[in-house]
């Protein structure tokens, strides 16, 4: 079966996705019977292109690395993104665009469009999921569409896999989580004896900050992950904005040299939690003890640990992920929608 795609964004995830399909395109077709073609590829930086028979992803891939125009790959899409998504001939839209805080957004247009037009989503945008999850889900499930969204906490670790679809039927009471690897590479970067900026500056390097580095610096990543696996996973209704947050912007080397010194850690801890009938949850800076599962979650690792009313704790930890990850997240996602699972 063929399936063709529209990709929105062609930064790093996107394009390491693409580089995925290219490595696995004899594989996916030997044992999935899947044929992916990408048909369109819709960026900010690098122009936006439709082909119909295919966008050459080497070439694309070649002519992104130069910082060109990705316009020798197909024909130049004049018209605005949301017209253009419910008019193309395609099967699955993945949206890649960067995260914002903010409960209107294009992104969510973007995804509105797909679905409502029979489009199959896949996405690694914590922004429309963690504002919309119910009404983008409903819209899906309305228009016999896949929205799938593994890529948005934890990069390719296995979240909303494993408490939606493998444990049906545990009902999660907690977690609190090392969600942000790249305050968390920061902090590592300081423990080991560099300063604050030095940790900043290597992450840099390292690809790892997002475009806008305050939603890494300030928590704003952290709080987003946390308020999406609240309203997923424990039917909360959280915004970013109303949660209380702590970042790691500026914190000084003595406070986290000296926690190492008296034995502990600091950590960005994310957690949510059931109160009063509802759900709450935070994004603190601490000192965790080194008994704690979350102490020896170093460098650009991160660790998830949930409590849940049958299995009591449940502890997911990926280590020192990469764009790789992130990218299997959407590249297993399409597998999903292509074996019929639409909604995890």
């Amino acid at each position: 079966m063929g399936h063709r795609i529209v990709l929105l964004g062609f930064g790093n995830v996107g394009q390491e996705f693409a580089r995925l399909l290219l490595e696995r395109r004899a594989e996916l077709r030997r044992e999935q019977g899947l044929e992916a073609r990408v048909v369109a590829i819709l960026t900010g930086r690098h122009g936006r292109v439709e082909n119909a028979k295919g966008v050459d992803l080497r070439k694309a891939l070649r002519l992104a690395g130069a910082g060109r125009s990705l316009e020798p790959c197909g024909r130049a899409i004049r018209e605005e993104t949301v017209p253009f998504l419910r008019r193309v001939r395609a099967d699955i839209v993945v949206e890649l665009t960067p995260l914002r805080i903010a409960e209107r957004q294009a992104a969510v247009d973007h995804i509105r469009a797909a679905l409502s037009s029979g489009k199959h989503v896949i996405t690694a945008n914590k922004g429309p999921v963690v504002y919309h999850y119910a009404a983008l889900r409903a819209l899906a499930r309305r228009n016999h569409a896949g929205f799938r969204y593994e890529g948005t906490v934890m990069d390719g670790a296995p979240v909303f896999n494993l408490f939606q679809e493998t444990l049906r039927g545990a009902h999660v009471e907690s977690f609190e989580g090392i969600l942000n690897s790249t305050s968390n590479f920061i902090l590592s970067e300081i423990e080991a004896g560099r300063s604050y900026e030095a940790g900043v500056e290597a992450a840099r390097r390292m690809g790892f900050l997002e475009a806008d580095p305050s939603m890494d610096l300030e928590g704003w990543d952290a709080t987003a992950k946390a308020c999406l696996l609240a309203n997923v996973l424990m039917g909360g209704r959280l915004r970013p904005e109303t949660v209380p947050r702590q970042g790691i912007l500026g914190i000084s080397a003595s406070r986290v040299q000296e926690a190492r010194a008296l034995g502990r850690r600091v950590k960005q801890v994310a957690r949510g939690w059931r109160e009063d009938g509802g759900v709450r949850a935070s994004v603190t800076v601490e000192e965790v003890p080194l008994d704690h599962p979350l102490a020896g979650v170093d460098g650009t690792s991160n660790g998830l640990l949930a409590r849940t009313d049958m299995l009591k704790e449940i502890f997911i930890s990926e280590r020192n992920p990469g764009l790789r990850q992130t990218a299997f997240a959407v590249y297993s996602d399409l597998i999903a929608i292509h074996e019929g699972r639409l909604l995890p």
